[in-house]
């Protein structure tokens, strides 16, 4: 049987053979040429050579046998010379072929000349003397030459952030309560409240307030997501208690999310999502648990893969809403950084991880209402609200995570002084 067929005990070592040798091809200075090839004939779209080399290995062949392969198009065949030394896992490979890029056939970057950096096929792939210049080296060889063995998975340290999306999609169902203590314009860009000056739809201030300057809320959400690989779908169902200085207590349902994640790039340094929610006006306006319109979110998610015990997860996105009224609404950028770092294990599968988090919202439209001001009505255009968070999350193995954290404000004003937030997670 073939390498790949076969189920004798190293068949295991031939299949990581295998891999070893996608990856190995460019390493080694370039073996001996072979045979001519005859000209015009189909180009190889497949890994055949790589196959034939271990299948030549399976069938007794020598350390250091030059094995011809199928490459038509170049004026001569290339070959793979094998170098498998009793006792080392490692294999030395050499390829031959330079010419073979069109099409479809796999070329190993490091042998195609375009790559050449004037050092020498011996050099770096995508030299570079800055640690930024290596990082999008790096990106460069992740998009054009991906990871043949590389296998898409949920991990547990690319999705530990708390204010933070992740950009892989999973089938799971979420639990959060957010604590949110001194919110001082709840109505700025009707983007928590619609506009609650006593003349638009929000909350009606108390007389003689001429609106509200110090909002304590609780807000418990289900989120509910079905994810089939790359894609998925979710909807969020808040229910929110407000305690104003200056306006009346209310709770209720606010307004449902829903919306899709789509991973549109993934390898094992980078993954990249495109979210689109959707919020739909269904809380009371007038009691502050809705803004009173419809809004749109687009955003990008991103996660890198630091190293075995760290993750950044990163998001942008443009807040867009919809039929608000037409002086208070306006457009919010909000952005997020997070750095996920394994604290120790309790077990194999029981991590515990800690997050640290960087949220800012910037106001680019619309207004809020200042009490303290003549008029009340000011314009939030140019305003941004900054704020840290760190956090604690434990995992226990794939299926179930909980965990806190707390956000800060750093301006003044922000959304709130300290916002709590707990959540618990179950993933099917």
């Amino acid at each position: 049987m073939t390498a790949f067929g076969s189920t004798a005990p190293n068949s295991g070592f031939r299949l990581a053979a295998c891999c070893a040798l996608i990856f190995a091809a460019g390493a080694i200075p370039v073996g001996g040429q072979a045979p001519d090839a005859p000209a015009g004939e189909a180009m190889a779209t497949d890994l055949s050579y790589i196959s034939q080399a271990v299948a030549t290995l399976d069938e007794g062949g020598e350390a250091g046998a030059t094995v011809a392969t199928n490459c038509p198009e170049c004026q001569s065949a290339p070959s793979v010379t094998t170098n498998w030394p009793d006792g080392q896992s490692d294999p030395s490979v050499t390829m031959d072929c330079f010419a073979c890029r069109s099409g479809s056939a796999f070329v190993p970057c490091e042998l195609d000349p375009t790559c050449d950096s004037g050092c020498g096929l011996a050099a770096e792939v995508y030299p570079a003397d800055t640690v930024l210049g290596r990082f999008c080296a790096e990106i460069v060889a992740a998009i054009c030459c991906p990871d043949p063995c590389y296998e898409p998975r949920w991990h547990p340290l690319a999705d530990a952030a708390f204010f933070t999306e992740a950009a892989r999609p999973v089938t799971q169902q979420r639990f959060r309560w957010d604590a949110g203590f001194g919110m001082t314009y709840p109505d700025r860009a009707e983007f928590f409240w619609a506009r609650a000056d006593g003349h638009g739809r929000g909350p009606s201030p108390i007389a003689p307030a001429l609106g509200e300057t110090n909002l304590d809320y609780h807000e418990v959400s289900m989120y509910t997501e079905a994810a089939s690989g790359a894609f998925s779908a979710f909807v969020i169902t808040p229910y929110r208690s407000n305690f104003g200085d200056s306006t009346h207590h209310s709770a209720g349902f606010s307004d449902i999310r829903v919306g899709t994640k789509t991973l549109v790039f993934d390898c094992e340094l980078l993954q990249i999502a495109f979210v689109f929610r959707t919020d739909i006006l269904s809380g009371k306006v007038r009691e502050g648990l809705g803004t009173g319109h419809m809004s749109l979110e687009p955003s990008l998610v991103f996660g890198l893969n630091v190293s075995p015990r760290s993750y950044v997860q990163a998001q942008i996105a443009q807040w867009i809403p919809l039929g608000g009224n037409s002086t208070y609404e306006g457009g919010v950028l909000h952005y997020h950084f997070a750095l996920n770092h394994t604290l120790c294990h309790f077990s194999c599968q029981v991590p515990l991880i800690a997050t640290a988090e960087l949220n800012g919202y910037t106001f680019q439209d619309g207004s809020y209402t200042d009490p303290a001001s003549v008029p009340v009505t000011q314009s939030a255009t140019g305003e941004t609200y900054l704020s840290v968070a760190p956090g604690l999350r434990l995992f226990i193995c794939d299926k179930i995570d909980f965990g806190v954290a707390g956000d800060i404000g750093l301006t003044s004003p922000s959304w709130t002084d300290a916002t709590i937030r707990s959540e618990f997670r179950m993933r099917f």
